[in-house]
């Protein structure tokens, strides 16, 4: 518990987390709460989309086919080295890896936009926990093989 003292004096208790006397929220927990679905959603559902092209595409044309008009490609769906060039290709493989890599990176942006959410509230505490747990997914991502 924090002391704080109000204009005329009197000393008022607030707990941590709690704003400053006078503080103005520019996030709501509701709006907050509103702005992690709507990058939940959006990110299932643009990643859903794309998958689904990449295998309307795979059942048309074929997975290793290049829509561009280059030579066939590999359709390993669990390389994504190959993921750059297969896109430049337009080949559905790559298309569908898309879809997988941003279905991966929604948790990821779900978690940076919990410390943008905190850091306008203020939450300093919150905003610290958050970045550890952003290093974290990063680092199983980027570091661990």
């Amino acid at each position: 518990m924090m002391t704080n003292r109000t204009a005329d004096g009197k000393r008022v208790m607030r707990g941590p987390g709690e704003p400053q006397p006078g503080h103005v929220s520019h996030l709501s927990p509701e709006r907050f709460r509103v702005m992690v679905s709507y990058v939940l959603a959006g990110g299932v559902s643009v990643s859903a989309a794309v998958i689904a092209l990449g295998f309307v595409l795979a059942l048309a044309f074929g997975w290793r086919t290049s829509l561009a008009g280059g030579a066939p490609g590999p359709a390993n769906l669990a390389d994504f080295s190959a993921m750059p060039a297969g896109l430049v290709a337009l080949r559905p493989s790559a298309i569908t890896q898309l879809g997988l890599a941003l279905l991966l990176a929604t948790p990821v942006v779900r978690v940076a936009a919990s410390v943008v959410g905190f850091a306008l509230e203020e939450d300093r505490l919150y905003v610290v926990i958050t970045l550890v747990v952003l290093a974290i997914l990063l680092g199983s991502i980027f570091l661990i093989r």
